[in-house]
């Protein structure tokens, strides 16, 4: 496959509009399931996947009208539709029930086309003959489950059919003129790009239009949650499934149309969330990537930085974690250093920092690793991270495999040692901080930079900070931004400069004490902060603002000083 050829545009080409599929659940079980709903797939939620808006117990009426006007809510989806017979095996029922069901829902909206889930066990010749009559009139795709062509993995994930089951009904279906897509997970335990290859060349041999693709998403309460817990699974993240991803469809042909890229679930639901972008996020990234030719780009992969250590890029902040120039060097010059934390941990005092922001855990895993090798004091971080999936990627990166400290970050989210105690908390830092019960020696400030994550750099949750910081501690940040300068002046702050490093200016450090170790701000700088309005600072005054809010707030406030007379920009 040269190029993809999305189902929307498919719909636009053919049909002249986008067609909004209209989930629909005909509530028909699944054959794989146990009378009192138990057994199934390995992977299948609860609900057999039902879309979110459908209820139990909702007529085939009511949920067109449902699924019709949240199409048009979230969507502005206009007629036609395509009737997506969705949830559990949508086969699975008496024949002369199913014949009344289709005849139905196609009275009830402009549906040329419809879409039927099921498996290839569920398709005996009366329903692929029902199948064939609705095709006369109708666009008619079967969303065939597959899953994978080896059958030892369709044996441990407890699917209940082999792959022979697909070769077999493919070609029944497709002499009848119904469409197939075969629906594919990549992911699944054991499995690896040879599994991934040997599915889409037996894929590639069968009468298929099309192909819909799922990363492996692990519920809650399955079996396949067992297997994850067990250690006998690692699910792919979307750099890896995105190079999987990439592999798989070039090796299928041309012609076929591609139903969807990579499925999502809410929060609630899943055993782990080991993505950092949403659905239509990682789906725009892969066209480009695809379209470009470049199966593996710099984003979709770890990167390493000058002295060795590797990072990663974020697709939401579009930002490196930490600076190509070196990620645990970074935080050696940037917080280390500034905030003397050898010096203290030499002379035998305990050390207490705050890490605002994990990210990859560079900053943890430098101090502690600081800690170890001075074997004087005894360290006590504590990092604050807003995104449950940082840490399960930063274990993912090279090097990682024996970090004893990061695992156990990861499994119990505490680790101690003789000289070091390190604990991560979940959640947003601006409600976390304020859970706290120590004053700290320093404070990390690590969030991404300020025009992206404006919620960790206000005047207010620098305020909070303050009042955990020990009289002599310190603030540091690789940001040199003004208006984090401004805010903390605006809090009291002596503000000075730490060594340039991955950057042409020096970083930030903040003291509420004199500092005859590091370079003042110079003149022009400070100037600057406090005489433009350039150094305004982020506002969030209940410490819950939107980034919207916040960077609308802040754009407000610059509009009002300069009608105010202060310059946009200082000048000597």
């Amino acid at each position: 496959m040269k190029q993809i050829v999305t189902l929307k545009s498919y719909f636009q080409r053919k049909y002249g509009a986008p067609l909004q599929r209209i989930p629909l659940d005909p509530g028909f079980p699944c054959p794989n399931r146990n009378p009192d709903g138990s057994g199934g797939c390995a992977f299948c939620p609860g609900d057999g996947s039902r879309a979110q808006h459908l209820k139990p117990g909702m007529s085939l009426a009511e949920q067109v009208r449902s699924g019709i006007a949240f199409a048009q809510s979230r969507y502005g989806a206009k007629p036609p539709y395509a009737a997506y017979f969705q949830a559990y095996t949508t086969t699975n029922g008496p024949l002369e029930q199913l014949r009344k069901m289709y005849q139905d829902v196609l009275t009830m909206a402009d549906f040329p086309c419809v879409i039927v889930a099921t498996r290839p066990d569920c398709l005996p010749p009366q329903v692929i003959d029902l199948l064939a009559e609705l095709a006369v009139d109708h666009e008619v795709w079967v969303e065939l489950g597959v899953q994978t062509a080896n059958d030892k993995t369709l044996q441990l994930i407890n699917r209940g059919h082999d792959f022979s089951a697909v070769e077999r009904v493919v070609p029944l279906l497709a002499e009848r003129g119904i469409k197939v897509a075969a629906h594919v997970i990549l992911g699944l335990p054991g499995e690896t790009a040879e599994d991934y290859r040997c599915t889409a060349e037996k894929l590639a041999k069968l009468p298929l239009s099309g192909i819909k693709t799922h990363n492996l998403l692990i519920y809650r309460n399955t079996p396949m949650e067992k297997l994850f817990k067990a250690g006998k699974l690692k699910p792919l993240n979307e750099y890896e499934y995105a190079e999987a991803l990439a592999e798989f469809l070039r090796i299928l042909p041309d012609d076929l149309v591609v139903m969807r890229l990579c499925a999502d679930a809410p929060d609630d639901g899943l055993a782990i969330r080991n993505w950092w972008m949403e659905k239509g996020a990682f789906t725009d990234m892969f066209l480009k990537m695809y379209e470009s030719g470049d199966t593996s780009p710099d984003c979709m992969k770890a990167v390493r930085t000058a002295d060795g250590s590797y990072t990663f890029y974020h697709p939401k902040y579009r930002q490196h974690f930490h600076s190509v120039a070196g990620a645990r060097e970074e935080s050696v010059k940037k917080y280390l250093e500034p905030c003397r934390i050898r010096e203290k941990l030499m002379s035998g005092e305990n050390v207490q920092i705050l890490d605002v922001g994990f990210g990859m855990g560079w900053n943890v895993h430098a101090a502690a690793e600081l800690a170890e090798s001075v074997r004087g004091g005894k360290l006590h971080i504590i990092s604050m991270e807003f995104d449950r999936t940082a840490i399960d990627n930063a274990l993912r990166l090279p090097g990682r495999e024996g970090d004893v400290l990061i695992h156990c970050l990861a499994e119990q989210g505490v680790y101690e040692s003789d000289y070091v105690k390190a604990e991560i908390l979940f959640g947003d830092a601006r409600q976390t901080v304020q859970t706290l019960d120590l004053c700290f020696d320093a404070v990390f400030l690590d969030a991404f930079t300020p025009d992206t994550n404006p919620e960790l750099w206000t005047s207010e949750f620098i305020a909070q900070l303050k009042n955990h910081l020990k009289g002599s501690g310190r603030i540091a940040t690789y940001c040199s931004a003004y208006p984090v300068r401004g805010a903390l002046i605006e809090n009291g702050f002596s503000v000075l400069e730490s060594e340039a490093f991955g950057r042409k200016r020096g970083g930030t450090v903040a003291t509420l004490v004199p500092a005859d170790d590091l370079t003042p701000l110079p003149e022009k700088e400070f100037m600057i902060t406090t005489r433009s309005t350039a150094g305004t600072p982020y506002r969030d005054v209940s410490l819950r603002s939107s980034r919207e809010e916040i960077l609308q707030l802040h754009a407000d406030e610059i509009k009002a000083r300069r009608a105010a007379g202060i310059p946009k920009w200082y000048r000597p």
